[in-house]
């Protein structure tokens, strides 16, 4: 059995390869077996995923979802887990790294489930909510979009750690205390930016969105 299985779905249009230094941290310490949607394999890329997740105890999924699935392509509109084989996760303990994962833990009644709120890290996000928890963020720029994914991604890699992946809530405690050193590193070195509080704030909601099932 493997023990540990990392899902990384890799969008052709290149919205998730911000997190390509999570998916190399997680390599580095977990020497997870690693999969992802390949459209060029010769065997369905599906059951790729599927087999390599069943036999594993821990399962990273680093990619986008929504409130009611987790997605093997949204280029391609194509859901990974949704209602119709959900029960394949059952039993794993899930690390699941994209927008809205709070909702499909709950929607699904998954348990020991780590998930996220909205994460907008793209323009087309930015654009299409416009304000997310009241904040407004229709006008960032690609500039800002980089500072916050990077705020997420060097706030993971020093939170997920051997002995965290097992304790959701000490997780969760080292997610909090990362990203808010990165809102005090953004506030002393970057308040010239003319977005600096609302970036502050997207910072704040992405580890007060963290929900544990």
């Amino acid at each position: 059995m493997n023990k540990i299985a990392c899902i990384y779905i890799q969008e052709r249009d290149g919205t998730t390869s911000f997190l390509e230094p999570i998916i190399e941290h997680i390599r580095n310490v977990f020497a997870p077996v690693i999969v992802g949607y390949d459209i060029d394999s010769e065997d369905d890329p599906l059951e790729i995923i599927y087999q390599t997740a069943s036999s594993a105890e821990i399962v990273f999924f680093i990619g986008h979802g929504t409130s009611d699935k987790l997605y093997a392509s949204t280029t391609d509109n194509l859901a990974l887990y949704y209602k119709d084989n959900i029960a394949q996760l059952t039993g794993k303990r899930l690390f699941l790294l994209s927008c809205n994962s709070v909702d499909f833990i709950k929607k699904h009644r998954l348990i020991n489930a780590f998930g996220f709120g909205m994460l907008p890290t793209s323009l087309d996000d930015v654009r299409k909510w416009k304000d997310l928890h009241g904040i407004h963020i229709e006008d960032f720029s690609s500039d800002d979009i980089t500072i916050y994914n990077n705020s997420i991604v060097e706030t993971l890699k020093k939170a997920i750690t051997t002995d965290s992946i097992y304790d959701f809530s000490l997780l969760k405690e080292r997610i909090k205390f990362y990203a808010n050193a990165e809102i005090a590193k953004y506030l002393i070195y970057h308040r010239n930016n003319a977005n600096y509080r609302n970036l502050t704030d997207l910072i704040f909601y992405f580890q007060k969105d963290i929900a544990i099932q």
